[in-house]
């Protein structure tokens, strides 16, 4: 109530009004006082309209010039199509963006300063980043001065250096860009040579007017973190108008030389995450509270579809972080690190890495009212660089403890007791995330069989197949057919027994078209399935250390493949741990290297456990420190495997 005692309202439907009037003035050509011509289209418009949300037309019609007096105007260099787009959007606030149509509608709102459309074509261009974009995206950003798209345009650059050098979006660059990311640190190269030849690439794509850029290009390549005969062979093969410029490149690049891009620094790790409940084991005191963990930047996830209506499930409550945590061990520098807790408190949850290193975690569960916990369906990716967990689309089903399989391009989770939108449970099914897309389908359900469960099969991808392995059977999955079929081929008889006196799950590796398999129970055997030959063989047995009497069930064993060699992680009888190389030449295992239990802490009898390259540099170092010796001092140390002592060698 004004001072005067009168009423005032908002008629919210007046706005919308006059935009449904207007818009029908511009489809009847009503009242139209400016033509916009564009090759042989005329857009018969409202100068006030077109003002008043471009800046361009706001200072053409306001500034007095001679556009301002005209009824005629051309637009040189528009594309039709699009600008009918943006005059769509100026009547009526709507606007359809699509992958197709995104960057030339960026292009024009920037040139007309359509602030709307720019923002809109930003936040869509942001959202579709990828690894076939990312080039084309950097130029457009670095063309229209967008300095957030650039940004994240460059990350994803950098990130994938090494499959963006040979496109021709990179050959096309402007010297500034390509100057830019050639002297960025960020680079995710493991070897300088990927750098050169990206150089080399981009000058001689265009020789001839390119040639002024040759010293500029070539010092910002770190000629010390190249192998001395690249370094030879590379500098004979220069034209040898080339040397002297080359050379004088290399002196500018030297207060650079010892400083090696990000990608050189990862190392390959073990990462550990820990899925069962909090009364399967004792916590360790290096299990910090997560509040001494969670000040790393994190993007946390949209919240899932009908997450009230998901099954909730009575689970030991814990106040320490220890299933949630993912720990890193570092064989070579024998450190512990730890990424950045997952959002949500979750836990037991899945976790993939990609061939191209890539790190996904999937469904889990987080807290519910009431002590309890429910099955969720979130996905995330690892930023590694920031150590943040990046949240992608939500799984169809929730699911707790999934199995993540990478083949054929895409993700694949299968089990974890998923649940459907009525609440229904399913027995083992599978659905498929596609990575350009970003979105989730439902696949062909494992065959049902009597021996299998979510703790006792193991899955991988084998030339662009999956297999599920059990104890007594073994399926493939097409994902070109979205087909299943059992295989056949005869296992050792003994591996075949259902009784399980190793606990924790069955693990698979691949190592080329090799299938290495542990039960996780009835012996320590590994068993290999060649793909290509269609038959199963055993190796020896992995060497486990005697226990001091402990109990037979508190063994764990884990098929990896670290550094291209099979190898076995194993928790011991006696609580340590150790990690075993095979050697294939001499069809044997080798020394154990042991990691003491102080490092890891207590794992569960059903920890997940992945390989992943990862940039130390990026990590939160654990503070803890390795034994003067690594090795059991005793040189004879024996281990019984399958009855017979095996001896095993010095390194």
């Amino acid at each position: 109530m004004s001072e005067e005692g009168e009423a005032r309202s908002a008629n919210s439907q007046f706005a919308v009004s006059v935009l449904d009037q207007l818009k029908l003035f511009y489809e009847e050509k009503l009242l139209t006082d400016i033509t916009l011509l564009v090759e042989d289209h005329e857009f018969h418009c409202h100068k006030i309209i077109l003002a008043t949300c471009s800046s361009y037309f706001r200072a053409m019609f306001m500034s007095g010039l001679s556009e301002s007096k005209q009824s005629h105007v051309h637009l040189r260099n528009v594309d039709p199509i699009t600008l009918q787009t943006i005059i769509a959007y100026a009547y009526t606030g709507n606007l359809e963006i699509t992958p197709s149509t995104v960057e030339l509608l960026y292009e024009t709102a920037c040139f007309l300063q359509v602030d709307g459309v720019v923002c809109a074509c930003r936040d869509f261009l942001l959202r579709s980043l990828s690894v076939e974009n990312c080039v084309r995206i950097l130029s457009l950003a670095d063309a229209f001065g967008c300095a957030e798209l650039k940004r994240s345009a460059q990350r994803v650059v950098e990130l994938n250096f090494r499959h963006v050098c040979r496109d021709e979006a990179f050959l096309q660059l402007p010297h500034t860009l390509l100057l830019e990311l050639l002297g960025s640190d960020a680079l995710d190269v493991e070897r300088e040579e990927t750098v050169r030849q990206a150089a080399a690439l981009w000058l001689e794509h265009d020789a001839a007017h390119r040639e002024r850029h040759l010293s500029a290009v070539l010092s910002l390549v770190r000629v010390d973190a190249l192998a001395e005969i690249t370094q030879r062979a590379w500098f004979r093969g220069l034209p040898q108008n080339h040397k002297s410029i080359v050379i004088q490149g290399l002196y500018k690049s030297m207060p650079k030389f010892f400083k090696p891009r990000l990608g050189m620094t990862k190392e390959e790790m073990l990462i550990f995450v820990d899925t069962d409940s909090s009364s399967d084991y004792n916590n360790h005191d290096l299990h910090h509270p997560a509040s001494e963990f969670n000040n790393l930047h994190l993007r946390h996830s949209p919240s899932n579809n009908n997450d009230d209506d998901l099954p909730l499930h009575h689970l030991p409550s814990s106040n320490d972080d220890s299933q949630r945590s993912i720990t890193c061990y570092s064989p070579q520098a024998e450190k512990v690190y730890k990424l950045t807790s997952p959002p949500d408190d979750l836990r037991r949850f899945g976790i993939l890495v990609t061939p191209d290193n890539d790190v996904f975690i999937a469904g889990g569960e987080q807290p519910a009212k009431n002590g309890k916990w429910k099955a969720v369906q979130s996905f995330y990716w690892l930023d590694a660089q920031q150590n943040a967990w990046v949240a992608k689309a939500a799984m169809l089903s929730a699911r707790t403890r999934p199995t993540l399989v990478f083949c054929h391009g895409c993700v694949y989770a299968i089990g974890g007791g998923g649940y459907d939108d009525m609440g229904g449970s399913h027995d083992v099914t599978m659905e498929c995330y596609d990575r350009r897309r970003d979105e989730w389908s439902a696949t062909s359900p494992v065959p049902t069989h009597s021996s299998l469960s979510q703790n006792n099969m193991a899955a991988v991808a084998a030339n662009d197949h999956i297999y599920i392995v059990i104890h007594d059977a073994m399926f493939c999955y097409s994902p070109r057919n979205d087909v299943w079929t059992e295989i056949m081929a005869q296992r050792r008889r003994s591996c075949l027994g259902s009784a399980s006196f190793f606990s924790g799950a069955a693990t698979a590796a691949v190592l080329g078209d090799l299938i290495f398999y542990v039960s996780g129970g009835g012996d320590s055997t590994m068993e290999i399935y060649d793909t290509s030959r269609d038959e199963w063989r055993t190796i020896a047995a992995v060497p486990i250390a005697d226990g001091d009497g402990a109990a037979v069930s508190d063994v764990c064993v884990r098929a990896v493949v670290l550094l291209d060699t099979l190898c076995a992680f194993v928790r011991e009888r006696h609580g340590g741990y150790a990690l075993v190389r095979y050697d294939s030449t001499r069809e044997r295992w080798l020394r154990p290297q042991p990691i003491p239990h102080r490092a890891l802490g207590r794992l569960g009898n059903r920890f997940r456990l992945a390989v992943a390259k990862l940039y130390p540099s990026c990590l939160t170092e654990l503070p803890w420190k390795p034994p003067a010796c690594p090795f059991p001092t005793d040189d004879e140390e024996e281990f019984n495997t399958d009855g017979e002592t095996l001896e095993l060698p010095d390194l």
